[in-house]
């Protein structure tokens, strides 16, 4: 359903709108970047569409897993595959067949695929050009799938796919070195750097560059691959339309002792007659600032209860677009910024919950780790959210107060350089799946190549294993315990950790577990252990009393998404045909272990029975990221059965 206008360079590749978008703003500014950028369109869709067929096969959507088929390349006669596995996926309803080749089979029912994509029908192939040919089909299948959700997954393709293409051409006009750990090192910030090295998104969602909302020239400027300064605003807002949370000291304290010079710029916004006591500061995005601010908060700007101040101050993008960070030696807090721009798989506003949420849920976090002994060896923790500010305002009706208080929050994260030593170097952990252009090798290899140099004596396998399991046990160490003692789950998924690396030796010193947004607790559970609830947000959907939805979000984040996507990178890396295996077992073994800590344990043994049968079940849940889009459920999950890969014998516990 994409457009089929504006040719490329003939007729068998056209441009979509977001495409030419796109190309018309690189031409007006770089002829080169332009040339790169139709040079890698047929790639940055089979990106998108590689992403969308795994998706069908995975989730099992419109019957994908159940009508597919795995097969040589040489049992099918007239193919253009001519090498390795295909993956055959037949649809019933227009009784054609998408074929694919297969670059790696993974626990979890994955199976990873590249371009370039045909139509079989009889003995006929047809070259697919875009991931809505493919998104067409599905719906034709399942008419239940079409509707208005399923229109907006169509244009969140087409807008995926162009920011995909516009992604990887600038990286390859912008080449790194031949190792990306040495690129990482040589840089002013190396934990900046390894955000803006994250240039393909979310390595299973279909819309991973979705950046709808902005104009090219806006997502070149604003977005973290293309590494430009941001300079974001500073306003006042008057206390009776603002909320403010703060925990071991006052909000406005702890806010203008984090820049220098904001109190005095502050002052000087004021007017004699009016008093700072009366105002809170809040920080807002630069593109939320000239397209929101002055249109739907236009009357507290003229009744000055919103002040802008004369500051501003230079951050970056990191990958996750509205968290923002200062480059070192700026060591000022990361900020959590609304924007209303559709992002992945949603508008990235904030919640009210996020900004009076997160830092309860730090202070929380912050006593476990002090109290429980258990975290005092643990190589892991969490990055502390120590303040947070929305507007409110509340002579609107619900549903206006709810938008205008979700288009203006700040959130402030403490900047993790304060838990990274000398010699030590942090990632966010998505880099580490992030693969050099020059030679296709992820970051996580170029670490464990550093680990075998430091340690000879051990031959291929045994490096990596030890290396991985140092990686797995710190977090897991974290992870677990919170979830069977106290019933939080964290969402320690890629993008929300960060693995700080030994620069010596390329192993892992420690884990920080940072957003706790999207976090689950059993409230239930939180309060046996001691802490409670009351004071959260009333509109709290991480508070539940499933606990289901708890060790869910667990699971998936940490050992599903987070490991899940780390051994796949390293079994593609190192052919060996246990390897995998070998790298689960250590998963296996080490939450196996903790269980053994806690029934010896004051902890409920009924409970810890039952969260054991399902982490060492055969099957497990898993989330289909695709289907909820079809489906239009951001915040209410859908999931299906896979292979579990810890499944193991369970032993009896009395």
């Amino acid at each position: 359903m994409y457009s089929k206008e504006n040719v490329l360079k003939d007729d068998l590749i056209k441009l979509t709108k977001d495409e030419k978008e796109c190309y018309d703003t690189l031409i007006e500014q770089n002829e080169e970047w332009a040339n790169a950028f139709l040079n890698h369109v047929q790639i940055g869709r089979d990106k998108i569409t590689a992403r969308l067929v795994s998706s069908i096969y995975r989730e099992n959507l419109v019957q994908g897993f159940d009508h597919a088929r795995i097969m040589g390349a040489h049992q099918m006669t007239h193919s253009p595959i001519h090498s390795g596995e295909v993956l055959t996926i037949h649809f019933t309803y227009t009784d054609q067949t998408i074929c694919t080749q297969i670059t790696g089979r993974h626990a979890f029912n994955r199976i990873d695929v590249q371009g370039p994509f045909y139509w079989k029908k009889g003995n006929a192939y047809e070259r697919i050009a875009h991931p809505n040919d493919v998104l067409d089909i599905i719906i034709q299948e399942d008419k239940a799938l079409g509707g208005e959700a399923a229109e907006q997954f169509q244009d969140d393709l087409e807008n995926s796919a162009a920011h995909m293409i516009m992604a990887m051409s600038y990286q390859q006009l912008n080449r790194r070195p031949h190792s990306l750990i040495e690129y990482i090192e040589s840089q002013a910030d190396p934990y900046l750097t390894s955000e803006q090295l994250v240039t393909e998104g979310h390595p299973l969602h279909p819309g991973a560059k979705l950046r709808k909302g902005m104009t090219t020239n806006e997502t070149i400027q604003y977005a973290s691959e293309y590494g430009h300064p941001i300079e974001l605003k500073f306003i006042l807002v008057h206390q009776d339309i603002v909320r403010v949370q703060g925990v071991h000291q006052a909000y406005s304290n702890t806010v203008f002792d984090m820049f220098q010079g904001l109190l005095e710029s502050a002052e000087q916004a004021l007017t004699d007659k009016e008093n700072l006591d009366d105002y809170q500061v809040m920080i807002v995005h630069p593109w939320q600032y000239h397209h929101v601010m002055h249109k739907d908060y236009s009357n507290a700007l003229a009744s000055r209860r919103i002040i802008p101040i004369d500051l501003t101050r230079t951050y970056y993008a990191g990958l996750s677009f509205r968290t923002l960070m200062p480059e070192l030696p700026d060591v000022s807090p990361h900020i959590k910024l609304s924007t209303n721009v559709h992002i992945t798989g949603e508008i990235r506003t904030l919640s009210e919950q996020t900004t009076h949420n997160g830092p309860l849920v730090s202070h929380i976090l912050d006593d476990i780790v002090y109290q429980d002994c258990w975290f005092d060896t643990v190589a892991a923790t969490h990055v502390s959210e120590v303040a947070g500010a929305h507007f409110y305002e509340p002579q609107a009706d619900k549903d206006e107060q709810e938008r205008l208080s979700e288009q203006l929050g700040t959130l402030y994260r403490k900047n993790i350089y304060h838990y990274v030593d000398q010699d030590e170097l942090p990632f966010i952990a998505s880099s580490l799946v992030a693969s050099n252009i020059k030679t296709q090798t992820p970051l996580v290899i170029d670490l464990i190549q550093r680990f075998m140099q430091q340690h000879t004596d051990l031959d291929e396998i045994e490096a990596i294993c030890q290396w991985f399991n140092t990686y797995a046990t710190a977090l897991i160490d974290f992870v677990v315990p919170l979830l069977v003692k106290y019933g939080i789950g964290l969402e320690a998924h890629l993008q929300n950790t960060i693995a700080v690396i030994d620069q010596n030796n390329g192993s892992l010193k420690k884990m920080l577990v940072r957003d706790f947004e999207g976090l689950r607790i059993d409230t239930a559970q939180l309060e046996k252990a001691g802490y409670t609830t009351k004071a959260f947000h009333e509109k709290s959907r991480i508070l539940t009393d499933s606990q289901t939805s708890v060790f869910n979000k667990a699971f998936y984040s940490t050992v599903q998404n987070h490991l899940g996507e780390l051994v796949a990178a390293i079994v593609k890396h190192y052919v060996h045909p246990d390897l995998e295996q070998l790298l689960w077992n250590q998963v296996s073994a080490r939450i196996k272990a903790l269980f053994t800590v806690f029934y010896d344990s004051s902890l409920d043994p009924s409970r810890i029975k039952e969260i054991e049968r399902v982490f060492f079940s055969e099957t497990i849940d898993y989330k289909c990221v695709t289907t909820m889009r079809l489906l239009d459920e951001a915040h209410e999950y859908t999931y299906i059965k896979v292979q579990n890969p810890l499944q193991m014998t369970m032993q009896t516990n009395d």
